[in-house]
């Protein structure tokens, strides 16, 4: 199985949102499609949270190098 590309973290927010939104319009919930997209919500979440950590990460090392300029 080929690995797709990741999204931005952008992309990533606008699928959640789209996701709520769903669920938001349901009279009655699928159950089976619900899960679906609870479990595509999830892995979407993790992938946010890991993006998130890199740029946190990527501010930590810009932050020491300007410390270091003063």
């Amino acid at each position: 199985m080929p690995q797709e590309k990741k999204q931005s973290l952008g992309e990533s927010l606008k699928k959640l949102e789209e996701i709520v939104a769903w669920f938001e319009s349901q009279e009655e919930v699928d159950v089976e499609e619900g899960l679906a997209k609870v479990k595509a919500g999830a892995v979407l979440v993790k992938e946010s949270r890991e993006k998130l950590k890199e740029a946190e990460n990527e501010f930590e090392i810009v932050k020491k190098e300007l410390e270091g300029e003063e």
